[in-house]
């Protein structure tokens, strides 16, 4: 029994991040979804960043920490997605904006103190 809910908890995983992965290559579809605006670059880059990179980091988590219960680590692997997707879509869509920056560096300061062995 044990087994088959890792394989289900797995899946659950792959799916997450398979629809992160659709977020931030798709915005504008899952913004009408979820009924977002990505009208412009702003707005495309907040998508991708907290929806696309929140979905792939909770998804891919849970593989790299297969079994482990480390709470902090799995947060700070969160932000830290976040802020490479940030970082990906301020580039595509030449989003260099002052909120996306200083986003940006709290989401990349808050992952590295999760992550960060102490």
């Amino acid at each position: 029994m044990e087994i088959a809910f890792t394989i289900i908890r797995f899946i659950v995983a792959v799916l997450t991040a398979v629809t992160g992965l659709y977020i931030v290559l798709r915005p504008e579809s899952y913004a009408k979804l979820a009924e977002f605006s990505t009208v412009n670059s702003r707005g495309r880059t907040e998508v991708k960043a907290i929806m696309g990179g929140t979905f792939i980091g909770l998804g891919v988590a849970p593989m790299i920490l297969l079994g482990s219960t480390i709470g902090f680590i799995f947060l700070g692997i969160v932000y830290l997605f976040i802020a490479a997707t940030r970082i990906l879509s301020m580039f595509v869509e030449k989003s260099f904006t002052f909120t996306n920056l200083i986003i940006l560096l709290v989401e990349i300061a808050f992952g590295l103190i999760m992550v960060i062995p102490v």
